[in-house]
């Protein structure tokens, strides 16, 4: 038991030391981990769940407005996951690279801020999710990226909650 006139001092240097490693290191580790298990997880949705994402069956390349040949599965295969702007994943095994991103083009990211980015970065993506031009697979359908975005946000968090849990 102290008395009025003893001091006592408290040692907090370790506690500082490990709650500054757990906000330098561990927790944007978890993070990004859960972003890309969530962004993965997306771009698997966005291809294959329903409504499917749209793919031309033709018998060979056309031409395209956009310049060079449109190959079958160039939509699909054209995924990328930019988590913290480095590329993690891709969807090349749904379809062919053509399209596929080399770099990271979204907005800067902030420091200690972490953001998942998923592309699809044929040029015609954005016309085929909001116009229905003919396909040839009946699965595929409009808004095949904004459904699964809407539909499935609560689960994505989840996933990264369950990555970022200590």
């Amino acid at each position: 038991m102290l008395h009025k006139s003893e001091i006592m001092s408290l040692d907090m240097s370790e506690v500082n030391h490990n709650l500054s490693r757990l906000n330098s290191t561990v927790m944007p580790t978890r993070i990004r981990a859960g972003l890309r298990l969530a962004g993965m997880k997306f771009m698997q949705d966005t291809v294959m769940g329903m409504p499917t994402m749209p793919i031309r069956r033709a018998k060979g390349a056309e031409v395209t407005p956009y310049g060079g040949e449109r190959l079958p599965g160039g939509l699909r295969g054209s995924g990328a996951l930019f988590v913290d702007g480095v590329k993690k994943a891709t969807s090349i095994t749904h379809g062919i690279p053509q399209f596929q991103p080399t770099a990271y083009g979204g907005t800067p990211i902030r420091l200690m801020r972490h953001e998942a980015c998923v592309v699809f970065n044929a040029p015609y993506a954005a016309e085929q999710h909001e116009q229905w031009p003919y396909k040839t697979e009946h699965t595929a359908g409009m808004h095949y990226m904004s459904i699964k975005l809407y539909g499935n946000a609560t689960e994505y968090v989840a996933i990264v909650a369950r990555a970022v849990k200590l």
